[in-house]
């Protein structure tokens, strides 16, 4: 028995649905199906590598390792690279070699391959085949309606008992969230055109690693999902676009829950952080979201979440990059990184 490894074809994609949901579940078959075409057909980043890897054994397909590929700045250039997404073989053929075929296919047809918040035997496969551990990406959270968190977590009565201490902490949270910074306009996104390019080339060199966010994939990510609803606010500085965040809420086992997906601005440029901050909060508690969350790495960011309200909560996402025939970043840490929960497929 051969296998052969090749690009995909929208003809297989019923065939790999369906040993998808013979793994996760038709549940979950079921709402990848619903954003397949979207990330793989419709993706504008340079098609330097394939969206899928598919393999075929004796002509029949067994597996596949999906990847977002994506121009990365990295130093002082723009380089080759890819996310890994979707990466799974059918049960009966497990064991065969054809997970490791996949992964090797995928990881050295780009200068950096990156993955973020594996499962724990992806992790370990990819741990074996040279990839270095960043860490858990650093996840932060406010919360909005301390009582409404508390309710979830330990009933009506807690939140009684608990209301004269929880008051002050949302007051102070409310007032930190609501200060904007003078000069800095902040509006909703109309159309993401080219000063989004503009914006990218301008900032880009202030991080030592970030995916490019250009106009069209800005338009991609997080105007065109069909699987998630995104507000994009935009901040202006005398009428020049100086960054953008993208949020959304949802209603997560009785608690309405926030999330700062993407903030992009220089990595200087702390007035336009703390001006969409404080535009995101203030929606939030509007929609009466009882707690928000962000991941991210950049150490301007992170510090200013904390001024926000924010702390540090436990992350189940590590972060992980096999480099081929490129230097490494050495001597800057991931704090000097732009990864945040709109990258790779983690808000899927």
């Amino acid at each position: 028995m051969t296998t052969e490894l090749t690009e995909w074809r929208p003809a297989d994609a019923e065939t790999l649905l369906g040993i998808y949901g013979r793994i996760f579940g038709i549940e979950k078959a079921g709402a990848r199906r619903a954003s397949w075409n979207w990330q793989y057909a419709e993706i504008p980043q340079p098609a330097h590598s394939p969206a899928i890897w598919v393999a075929r054994r004796d002509g029949r397909i067994v597996g596949q390792i999906g990847g977002m590929p994506v121009s990365l700045w990295w130093g002082d250039r723009e380089l080759r690279a890819s996310w890994g997404i979707d990466y799974f073989v059918s049960p009966d053929a497990e064991g065969l070699g054809d997970s490791i075929a996949l992964l090797r296919a995928w990881m050295t047809s780009v200068d950096v391959a990156l993955a973020f918040g594996l499962a724990p035997a992806s992790y370990l496969i990819c741990k074996r085949f040279g990839f270095r551990d960043l860490g858990h990406v650093p996840l932060f959270q406010a919360v909005l309606d301390p009582g409404a968190v508390v309710r979830r977590r330990w009933g009506r009565v807690a939140r009684v008992i608990a209301a004269p201490a929880l008051g002050p902490a949302r007051r102070l949270i409310r007032r930190r969230s609501t200060r904007a910074p003078a000069g800095v306009e902040v509006n909703p996104a109309g159309e993401i055109g080219r000063e989004y390019n503009v914006l990218w080339e301008r900032t880009r060199g202030g991080f030592a690693m970030c995916a490019r966010r250009d106009a069209r994939y800005v338009r991609w990510r997080y105007q065109t999902a069909p699987h998630k609803q995104y507000a994009i606010v935009e901040a202006r500085r005398d009428g020049v676009l100086t960054g953008f965040l993208v949020s959304r809420y949802e209603d997560y086992h009785g608690l309405r829950l926030g999330w700062i997906v993407d903030l992009f601005a220089g990595s200087e440029d702390r007035e336009t952080r703390e001006a969409l901050l404080a535009a995101a909060m203030k929606a939030f508690f509007e929609a009466g979201v009882a707690r928000v969350q962000a991941f991210c790495t950049h150490r301007g960011l992170a510090d200013d979440l904390v001024r926000f309200g924010f702390f540090k909560a436990a992350s189940p996402a590590r972060l992980l990059v096999r480099v081929n025939g490129v230097s490494e970043l050495r001597g800057q840490g991931v704090d000097t990184w732009h990864v945040v929960f709109g990258d790779a497929d983690a808000d899927r």
